[in-house]
């Protein structure tokens, strides 16, 4: 008996195959779109992260600028209390060599009378 060769030709999936390589290829998919989101929302946090630190690092710098700025002014001040005190010392003494030349001045007359 003699058998007919069937041609070869495309093989068909079955229909289990078929429907297990469109969900495997659906799966695939869901996959990658899921790691590029993970990835678009990573990239983002570490953007807010880093700007929250750019952010801290300023208030930072401001605070020191400002606590250094507020040091500054009150040296400047106690700098000038000391030389305003120093000017008004100086003012107050101007006459007080006289006066003491004054008190220590010789008795012109007490020393005429001792020479006699």
């Amino acid at each position: 008996m003699k058998r007919k060769v069937a041609k070869v030709g495309k093989l068909r999936l079955s229909p289990n195959e078929e429907s297990m390589l469109l969900k495997e290829e659906y799966d695939r998919r869901r996959k990658l779109r899921l790691q590029q989101v993970r990835l678009e929302q990573q990239k983002c946090i570490a953007l807010q992260i880093r700007q929250k630190v750019k952010q801290r690092r300023e208030e930072q710098l401001h605070q020191l600028e400002e606590a250094l700025r507020a040091e500054w002014q009150r040296a400047q001040d106690q700098k000038a209390k000391v030389l305003e005190e120093l000017y008004l010392s100086s003012l107050r003494a101007i006459g007080e060599g006289h006066r003491q030349a004054k008190e220590h001045e010789p008795d012109l007359e007490a020393l005429a009378k001792q020479a006699e």
